[in-house]
């Protein structure tokens, strides 16, 4: 019974993972029928992240009241109304408040499937689990982009919101009916007003800062500036709060759990700095670079979430049986010789099917990555202390996913621009090949405008390739932690022989 636990919990997972990435597909739709412009749609997705990260911040002490069946079936309620609601929108301001409505939800659903799982099973099979939990985490963004892209095009995107509905009422009904009624009491008795109010003035704060950074010329502007200064601030009276107070909203309890530790600091370098800087660069690659319509890309996405899925399921039967930190080295070893060798190399005229099989190997690598990652962090976790570090395990998620995308986002600008002016100052328009090429077109305007056009794409291209080099650095030094995991986990086990 525990694994159909497993599929209702990992189902929700996979829905609502499944929406993010659909939903960041139709933006550029939702425009006009908002009545909005390109800097209004943003806040379509920095409302979800913002409304999910202070949802997590209140997970352990909700779900110490209530059990994790509860948080997590009110998760499912949020997520359904909101998606139905955000359907009918004809504003911004709606669409921004039912998108906060589904945060709410995603914010509930994963902390809690994640530490229904962990209470279901015995060290020895919660890697199997994982891996099955992994599946739904890490299978919805490779898969994202080819069913948003799908409804899009050939329906609405509308559509991409009530997709949700009946797959979360049928989860409604089974996990009411069947999911057991884990009620683990947390050490904290009451809620820390104070430093949950700090540390989610630090979230927000953060999240608009990374969302919007790049747009605002980062620290040339002052509202980067502005929201910097709120973000340091916030995070500096959280942590001062959280040493005066008695009763603290995180504690430093959990960190001195070295694993759980080390494993989330490789989960935020490989997921955040590799996952999503992927799965955002890729889109773009095909779709402004190579002229790919957005159903297209998915197709040419899809193999890598053949990969994950079929190697989430392998990673997380071998990590019941071998040391999960080799697992990760091996995640690590196909990440690094696909970034560094296939993907940070490619260029304008890498043929698209090339790049579809460098996925596939991406794809590959990230399924060996999650089950046993999650294993390691969570195993040596106390049961009272689970509510507490599925919540931060998820915030860190939310906080390498902002910062990976604009990480990404700055370095294909920079390196755009930068390349850009680098072909600009080594061509010249009295050539004989431009000649030549104004004679085609019979017009030196048109000639130089469809130059100029080609030289932008080709420079995309290069900040493309930058952000996968960056990538490479970002496993390269993740790897380094997972061999201090590797030694510290092979120590436990000889001192407990």
């Amino acid at each position: 019974m525990k694994w159909f636990y497993v599929g209702i919990v990992s189902l929700g997972v996979f829905m609502v993972v499944l929406g993010t990435t659909s939903v960041n597909v139709a933006m550029p739709r939702m425009i006009a029928p908002l009545h909005t412009d390109l800097f209004g749609i943003e806040w379509v997705s920095i409302s979800y992240l913002i409304s999910t990260a202070i949802t997590m911040l209140t997970f352990n002490t909700i779900s110490g009241m209530h059990g994790f069946k509860k948080v997590y079936i009110s998760g499912l309620i949020f997520y359904t109304l909101g998606s139905v609601l955000a359907g009918q929108s004809h504003s911004l301001f709606e669409m921004i408040l039912f998108r906060s409505a589904q945060g709410i939800g995603e914010g509930l659903i994963i902390p809690s499937g994640q530490a229904m799982i962990q209470m279901s099973f015995s060290k020895e099979e919660r890697g199997r689990a994982m891996g099955i939990y992994a599946l739904g985490m890490s299978f919805a963004p490779g898969l994202g982009p080819t069913i948003g892209g799908y409804l899009v095009e050939y329906i609405s995107w509308r559509a991409i919101f009530y997709i949700n509905v009946p797959i979360s009422i049928l989860l409604l009904a089974l996990g009411v009916s069947f999911l057991p009624s884990y009620h683990v009491k947390s050490q904290k008795t009451m809620f820390n007003i104070w430093s949950f109010l700090a540390l989610s003035c630090f979230s927000v704060s953060s999240i608009v800062l990374l969302s919007k950074g790049e747009k605002w010329g980062w620290f040339s502007n002052i509202k980067s500036i502005y929201f910097l200064t709120i973000s340091v601030l916030s995070f500096l009276i959280f942590l001062l709060l959280e040493t005066i107070f008695e009763n603290k909203l995180v504690g430093i309890e959990i960190f001195k759990n070295l694993e759980f530790t080390l494993a989330v600091s490789v989960f935020v370098l490989v997921q955040g700095l590799t996952f999503f800087q992927t799965v955002y660069t890729i889109p773009i690659y095909f779709e402004r670079i190579r002229d790919l319509s957005t159903f297209q890309t998915g197709l040419h996405i899809f193999p890598y979430a053949i990969g994950i899925g079929v190697f989430s399921l392998i990673g997380g039967k071998l990590a019941d049986k071998i040391n999960p930190a080799i697992l990760i080295f091996s995640s690590e070893a196909i990440l690094m010789i696909t970034l560094f060798f296939f993907l940070s190399n490619i260029d304008y005229y890498t043929p698209k099917h090339d790049i579809t099989l460098y996925m596939l190997l991406v794809g590959i690598g990230m399924g060996l990555f999650f089950a046993p990652i999650l294993k390691i962090a969570f195993n040596s976790v106390k049961p009272e202390l689970m509510g507490l570090s599925t919540a931060i395990y998820g915030y860190m998620r939310l906080i390498g996913a902002s910062l990976g995308t604009s990480i990404a986002t700055n370095i294909i600008t920079s390196y755009s621009a930068k390349n850009f002016d680098y072909i600009n100052d080594s061509r010249t328009f009295n050539s004989v090949g431009f000649r030549l090429f104004e004679e085609k077109f019979d017009s030196k305007i048109l000639a130089k405008a469809i130059l100029y056009k080609f030289q932008m794409l080709i420079s995309e291209a290069y900040g493309v390739t930058e952000v996968f080099r960056f990538s490479f650095y970002a496993v390269s030094f993740s790897v380094i932690i997972t061999i201090i995991l590797f030694f510290y986990i092979e120590s436990r086990k000889s001192k407990n022989i």
